[in-house]
């Protein structure tokens, strides 16, 4: 949620809606976003990722701006419930705290948004054991790379400038052409959406 608000508050956002991620929802529960449904009147559905999902989250999504609602819905219930996986919430709870900042890529720190291992198991914590060997500098992001605009919805990926030129599934310039889930890598993979 943290990162979402950052989005949602970000100047210029035109988000008017959410697909939530199914593989979040099952330990947390689809309950994290209910919050956010009610403080920015906006519909979500926590959807699987099959095609025959994503089609059914998009029309629930549709039908709610039509029918002029805002609700928490989860399309996935094979997997989703709203309260999620309690003993994985509470191993969660037992071996981790939240971070005071975390710096996310295209959109820089944002409070209480990540987790890290609690301070009695340093000893097995890479951050901790390897500290003298990992990089403490932030790596920015390619100026040319517009991931953050994207991320927040106020850019497509046909405006930036290095999108399947200098930035490729092979060869990312910014955490949206990373993963196969990344707009960027979505739009270089299925065309013009």
């Amino acid at each position: 949620p943290p990162p979402l608000c950052a989005i949602l508050d970000s100047k210029n956002s035109r988000i008017n809606a959410l697909i939530a991620p199914s593989h979040v929802s099952v330990i947390s529960g689809a309950k994290i976003y209910k919050d956010i449904v009610e403080k920015y009147s906006i519909p979500a559905v926590v959807s699987g990722f099959e095609p025959v999902d994503m089609m059914e989250s998009v029309y629930r999504l549709v039908k709610q701006k039509v029918e002029g609602r805002s609700e928490l819905e989860i399309q996935y219930k094979r997997v989703v419930s709203m309260s999620g996986n309690l003993k994985a919430q509470a191993l969660v709870e037992k071996y981790f705290t939240k971070r005071k900042s975390f710096e996310w890529r295209g959109l820089g720190n944002i409070a209480d948004s990540a987790l890290k291992l609690k301070e009695q198991y340093a000893y097995i914590d890479a951050e901790v054991v390897f500290d003298e060997i990992l990089s403490k500098d932030s790596v920015a992001d390619n100026r040319a790379c517009r991931c953050g605009d994207i991320l927040r919805g106020v850019a497509k990926p046909f405006d930036c400038k290095v999108f399947a030129k200098a930035c490729t599934p092979s060869n990312p310039l910014g955490s949206c052409m990373v993963s196969s889930e990344g707009a960027c890598a979505a739009y270089y993979k299925y065309g013009t959406l």
